[in-house]
């Protein structure tokens, strides 16, 4: 089993669409649960709750979980072999704690953000307060980029600006669709869109994010 927590102090960086979508795809194959460690926000548990009003089942388990003594015994689970947890977009001392319970159960850590300049800084101050003095190894995830030419233009010079910081990166980047913005409404995730030209672009991303996860050697014992 695999726990991966969905981490940056940045709100907005489209973290509970990252956790939702990947599980989404990696539950095609895999035994997955994702877990809302975000009590404040619950992003994750209001998706999931409109999706059981409109009677969509999620492809995976969810729960939500306040109690950081709890989010530390995920762990012992052996049930999945998969576990992504949406962590609290802040990093106030009421919220470290749950983020850092994730953490010291964490395998690898997905720190998404947009490709922007501003984005690096809280980036980086997540990485030297709470993910590196744990040694835990972690990607960054470009995420919401937009899909015209000035939106490839930032990614491709943000992603050189992280090589050239010595951050590491997924290759993949999450493109921001239209989609993604009404799925928390509609209880949809990224496998059950409406088919249409948009939509496979935005399950590609998933499907090549969720297979770069899985090349990744990283994992406890």
């Amino acid at each position: 089993m695999r726990i991966v927590p969905v981490v940056n102090q940045k709100g907005g960086v489209g973290k509970s669409t990252v956790v939702m979508n990947l599980a989404a795809v990696a539950a095609e194959r895999q035994r997955v649960l994702v877990v809302d460690a975000d009590h404040l926000q619950q992003t994750a548990t209001s998706w999931a709750a409109a999706g059981e009003a409109a009677g969509r089942e999620l492809p995976f388990d969810f729960d939500a979980v306040d109690d950081p003594a709890l989010i530390g015994r995920l762990r012992g689970l052996r049930d999945y072999d998969l576990v992504l947890i949406d962590t609290p977009g802040s990093l106030a001392e009421s919220e470290r704690p749950r983020i850092a319970a994730a953490l010291d159960v964490a395998d690898l850590v997905i720190m998404p953000i947009e490709p922007a300049y501003n984005s690096i800084k809280p980036l980086v101050t997540t990485v030297q307060s709470l993910v590196a003095p744990r040694g835990t190894p972690y990607r960054v995830l470009l995420s919401r980029v937009q899909r015209d030419d000035a939106g490839r233009k930032r990614r491709d010079e943000t992603a050189a600006l992280l090589d050239e910081m010595g951050l590491p990166r997924f290759e993949t980047a999450v493109r921001q669709y239209v989609v993604h913005l009404d799925a928390p409404a509609s209880g949809d995730v990224v496998t059950t869109y409406p088919v249409t030209r948009a939509t496979l672009g935005a399950q590609q991303d998933f499907r090549e994010l969720a297979l770069e996860l899985d090349g990744l050697a990283v994992g406890r014992s």
